[in-house]
């Protein structure tokens, strides 16, 4: 009689529960734990323990009790005052726990990244100034290679202007000494005719006396 009782009475609640509420998730408040009925009342048997902020999902709701279901798959009622759209606060503590450790360690991890930019940045730089020094020295050399090339180019100009300049000097010395020779031979030619004729004279003025000698020597044997 009481299971035929208790049988009319679940059908009663089910009927009470006719108007389906959507679908929903649902928290645990923060009582330590809830007690699942089989049906929407105390006087049904219990059936789990819901322990605070355990997610449910709702299926109905009316006078004053939710039918829900846990993640695992049981269906009961609970007392809806028992339920709440947010989890339960300490629920809500560990999950901002989480993520503020989350975000700890997101933030280590950032300021390594950081440190890591930071020392690229800083090679960056070093390389960049040690690139500058490279190219000024570079450009110190090249400017130096100009200037050498065009002391070169100016030494070969006058290198050449010279070369010109003593052969010119040397056909001149060539010249100078085919006259000098041509020179030297007249000069020696009018050399010898000055004897000649210097001689012609001496002995023009000679003779004369020579033969007066001898006419005198006649006349003196006579």
């Amino acid at each position: 009689m009481r299971y035929q009782s208790g049988l009319l009475a679940g059908l009663v609640g089910i009927m009470l529960f006719s108007s389906v509420a959507t679908a929903a998730t649902r928290y645990v408040s923060d009582e330590l734990s809830i007690n699942m009925r089989r049906g929407p009342g105390t006087g049904y048997r219990i059936s789990e323990l819901v322990e605070a902020g355990d997610r449910l999902t709702t299926l109905s709701e009316a006078n004053g009790w939710t039918q829900v279901r846990t993640t695992d798959g049981t269906t009961g009622y609970v007392l809806t005052r028992f339920l709440s759209d947010q989890p339960a606060a300490r629920t809500r503590i560990a999950s901002m726990q989480a993520q503020t450790e989350k975000f700890k360690q997101e933030n280590e991890q950032l300021k390594e990244q950081l440190a890591e930019v930071r020392s690229g940045s800083e090679e960056l730089t070093e390389t960049k100034t040690n690139l500058q020094n490279e190219n000024q020295e570079l450009s110190q050399r090249l400017q130096q290679l100009r200037e050498t090339s065009a002391d070169a180019v100016r030494i070969s100009n006058e290198n050449e202007k010279y070369r010109e300049e003593l052969l010119s000097m040397r056909s001149d010395n060539e010249r100078l000494r085919h006259e000098n020779a041509a020179l030297q031979s007249r000069r020696d030619g009018m050399k010898i005719g000055a004897l000649i004729l210097i001689g012609g004279v001496i002995i023009g003025l000679v003779l004369p006396l020579f033969r007066r000698r001898r006419k005198g020597s006649s006349w003196d044997s006579l």
